[in-house]
């Protein structure tokens, strides 16, 4: 018998667990805000080097072709340790690599920008394989701490205190970069990035006092199922769930396309420092925040497919926000990060439909399916978009005689807008499942 096959929690145990990890969430949320996609961007962007456009979407990219090979985990949980040790030793590798990465990448350590620039990405693409292995044990995990009929619930208050940690990570790492500016303007900008990841890993390393405390729960099955290629291939084979990671492969794509687009734009063609963006971000989680539980009720309620139509018809226009956006109007963007706090009805659906369309005596093959696949289709969009970006920047479309005019950046954004609205036709495809296979029933 697997060791994570403990006897079953009473409920006790269970609302215990769920507390502890309400607080594992929160605290190392703390840290991801604090090291954010977004402050690695313009770490990168202090190298000057050719091909830029290339180097970040690889930022914004490898992390998720790194997370291919989370289709592994299933086997390796169990063999190498159960599922609690697995994800708890994943994540400390993973922020331990974090804590590394500012050292190693410091401008003049390595001998070109180019080789500075390679290591950042290979750092922080190992970062996230570790962080993406240890998350395909925790959701398998979790799933046993909450029955189906408040796993909404669940999976809605743990994502608000996630959005509150990464709203406070993050508007601290942008005053904290402000401040670092204001007072020590003679010394590279780069030490104040360098200095809030260390911050964030630290976060993160303290994340893992809680998920520790959090019991093991019985779930006999997991790990025997979950090592076969064959076991692999059923997420494929089922047709609930290949419709779910339709819709995830195109949610991935039409984000993917437009993320160089919408990462630099706001730096340098309108002028906005990495504060303004980060407080932008911070509204957004905190709107989030506000409705994470009620989203979750509301899925219970009414459904998780209903919760999440509704939600891309509201994200979807963001882009279009960006496409009003120029250096005379800059904040036309605000109202991109207002609508989408919309994402708040798919960070709670999405993983509480992957779950309910998952057997429940055998989650983790499907589970590691899904968020590799849809995950490859993030990475590999991303790269062609940062490829498209250094090939097309500068070639306008013109329209209607010449009498209309797209940049890039233009163009860019109405596609991202029909993509992303397209996303809703998609989803009706998706069928939900009445949750028996969850149940295990």
């Amino acid at each position: 018998m697997p060791a994570d096959a403990d006897k079953p929690l009473t409920v006790a145990q269970r609302r215990r667990a769920r507390r502890l990890a309400y607080w594992n969430g929160a605290v190392w949320a703390i840290g991801n805000g604090l090291t954010s996609t977004m402050l690695i961007v313009y770490l990168a962007m202090e190298y000057d080097i050719p091909g830029i456009g290339l180097g970040i979407s690889l930022i914004l990219a490898a992390p998720r072709l790194a997370g291919l090979l989370r289709l592994v985990a299933p086997a390796l949980i169990g063999r190498l340790a159960d599922r609690k040790r697995f994800c708890i030793g994943s994540f400390l590798l993973s922020a331990l690599t974090l804590w590394c990465l500012p050292y190693v990448v410091a401008p003049g350590r390595l001998p070109s920008s180019a080789a500075a620039v390679a290591a950042l990405v290979g750092l922080w693409c190992l970062y996230h394989l570790l962080q993406y292995l240890a998350t395909v044990a925790l959701w398998s995990w979790l799933a046993d701490l909450a029955p189906l009929r408040v796993r909404g619930r669940f999976i809605g208050r743990r994502e608000r205190w996630m959005v509150a940690g990464q709203a406070v990570g993050m508007i601290a790492a942008g005053m904290f970069v402000w401040g670092f500016g204001a007072m020590h303007p003679e010394l590279p900008r780069w030490i104040a990035y360098a200095t809030a990841a260390v911050l964030g890993a630290c976060f993160m390393l303290a994340a893992l006092a809680p998920l520790a405390r959090i019991p093991r729960a019985a779930h006999s099955q997991v790990v025997r199922t979950g090592a076969s290629f064959t076991s692999l291939c059923a997420p494929f084979a089922d047709r609930q769930f290949r419709r779910l990671l339709l819709f995830g492969c195109w949610l991935s794509l039409s984000n993917g396309l437009t993320q160089m687009t919408q990462n630099v734009y706001p730096g340098w063609e309108l002028g906005i420092g990495l504060f303004a963006m980060l407080s932008l971000k911070t509204g957004m989680r905190l709107g989030q925040w506000t409705l994470g539980p009620r989203v979750g009720r509301l899925a219970d309620r009414a459904g998780n497919r209903v919760v999440m139509m509704l939600s891309m018809l509201l994200l979807a226009q963001g882009p279009l926000f960006y496409f009003i956006a120029s250096r005379q109007q800059p904040w036309w963007i605000a109202g991109a990060w207002t609508v989408w706090v919309a994402w708040v009805g798919l960070n709670v659906c999405l993983p509480n439909l992957m779950l309910k369309l998952s057997p429940a005596e055998s989650n983790t093959p499907y589970i590691a399916v899904y968020f590799a696949v849809t995950g490859l289709c993030l990475a590999l969009s991303t790269m062609i978009g940062g490829v498209l970006f250094d090939l097309c920047r500068h070639e306008p479309i013109v329209l209607a005689g010449g009498r209309l005019v797209l940049d890039y950046y233009q163009y860019s954004f109405l596609f991202g807008w029909i993509t992303r609205s397209l996303g809703v036709v998609v989803l009706l495809l998706v069928v939900e499942d009445d949750g028996r296979r969850a149940d295990g029933s």
